[in-house]
């Protein structure tokens, strides 16, 4: 069993599937990565970018924000929180459906 993440809101994420994926910041090819909890303080734990090529999305990085990986560290050890943190962001990646934020790339042109 892989270790539970923490939100220093407190919430814990026991499933890559937990976290909210929102797809705002189109012009900068970019999905925030959400706390699971409305009332996070933090709100915004990540991001994955991506850029366009030939006309469809590629996976260019995903990453956690400062805050969110130093606390699953204090909290979880270095080594641990780093293992956990780099395979949710695998499964986030897994999880997006590519040709929903493909539609409207089609759709501009």
């Amino acid at each position: 069993m892989s270790p539970t993440l923490i939100c220093p809101c407190g919430r814990r994420i026991e499933n890559a599937s937990e976290f909210k994926l929102l797809y705002l910041k189109k012009e900068l090819n970019e999905i925030d990565i959400l706390c699971p909890n409305d009332n996070c303080y933090l709100r915004e734990v990540g991001y994955i970018k991506f850029e366009i090529v030939d006309g469809k999305p590629k996976f260019k990085e995903a990453s956690f924000y400062p805050p969110f990986v130093t606390w699953n560290a204090s909290q979880l050890g270095r080594e641990n929180a780093i293992e956990e943190l780099k395979r949710v962001l695998k499964d986030l990646v897994n999880r997006i459906d590519w040709n929903m934020i493909k539609a409207p790339v089609e759709s501009k042109t």
